[in-house]
Order: C-alpha cells, then structure tokens, then sequence
C-alpha cells in the first residue's frame, strides 16, 4: 500500500468503510436497539454534528482545500465521527471530528506524491466547488449529507455525494464543471 497515492489511499479506506457497512446491514439482527445502534445511516441523522460543522471544525484545524468529508460509524465502540481532508502547499491533512461533540479526535498531514497532486489539480480547474455540489445533493434528496469526494470516473470530474434520509442512503452524483445532478439512487450496496 506504501506505493498508492494519498487520494487512492482515501478510495480504498472509504470502500472498505462501505463494505464493512454493506456487511452490518446485511447480518440478521432480531434485537430493535442492536439493529438502530449497527445501522449507519440512523447514526449519521441522530449525530449532533453535521457534515458541514465538520468542515468547518477542519478548517479550523487546517487551512486548505476541501478534497473530501465524510461520516465514519465504528461498529466495535460505537463511536460515530467525520473524517475530512483538506490540500494546501503539497501536503494532505486528515482531521478527525467527534460526530457528537465537534471535537477534533485526530490531525494528521502527508505529503503528496505527483499522482494526487495531478488529481487535485483536476479538482481545481472543476467550475463547481464541493460545497455546491453538497447543495445540489442535499435539493435532489431532502436529507443529511454524510460523505463527499471528487473523482475522476471515465475522464469526467465529479462528485460523489451520500446522503441519509430516514434509514436509507443515496448515492447522488454531482457534475463537477457543470454542477448538474447526473445520477440519484438508493445505495443498495450497504
């Protein structure tokens, strides 16, 4: 894993967050309280924190620019936190946020090699920033937003938006140069 970039690092670390929730809502659950305290999108709604007082707290921490945010529920403590990033000078910093008390767990920075400085270039030239594509996610799906992130998907610059609304997440896709929504859909990998 030491060869990936930092960005690639982020997909593989969210994917697996994505697979370990895909597999807590899969298992059989009879007790009501285990079910809700397992099920992440019930833990990002009733989260005091929002994603946007997360990146608010991050900037705080770190000056940058956004380059993802996103709401982590730990099933083995249940703990539930935002991890966001930012970019400025070459250097990535990773902010840890408590979901319930706005406390910053966790600052860490790297240095980024030439493939996430050429990605991060990309998000840089995009017409729409992460914020607007937020809103435009939030209008498609009346809820809360929990992660988002830029990609590259098939040369075309996007953003990836989950949004939890009642106990259901949605993946939306935000055109990052024209901030157009280009796909809503309940996620049904988790």
């Amino acid at each position: 894993m030491q060869n990936l970039s930092a960005l690639t690092k982020s997909a593989i670390i969210t994917l697996t967050v994505v697979g370990v929730s895909a597999a807590a809502f899969a298992a059989p659950i009879s007790n009501t309280k285990a079910a809700t305290s397992s099920n992440e999108a019930i833990s990002a709604m009733q989260s005091k924190i929002s994603l946007a007082q997360a990146i608010a707290i991050a900037k705080k921490n770190a000056k940058g620019d956004l380059i993802s945010a996103e709401f982590d529920y730990d099933d083995d403590d249940a703990t539930n936190e935002y991890e966001v990033k930012l970019i400025a000078n070459g250097t990535s910093y990773e902010v840890k946020i408590d979901a319930d008390t706005g406390k910053v767990i966790k600052s860490e920075q790297e240095r980024l090699d030439k493939e996430d400085m050429a990605e991060y270039s990309a998000m840089k030239q995009a017409k729409v920033s992460m914020n607007s594509a937020i809103q435009k996610a939030t209008q498609s799906v009346n809820g809360k937003v929990i992660a988002a992130t830029f990609d590259l998907e098939k040369g075309q610059s996007i953003y990836d938006i989950e949004v939890v609304k009642g106990n259901q997440k949605y993946d939306v896709s935000v055109d990052a140069n024209t901030g157009k929504v280009l796909s809503s859909q309940i996620d049904r990998d988790d």
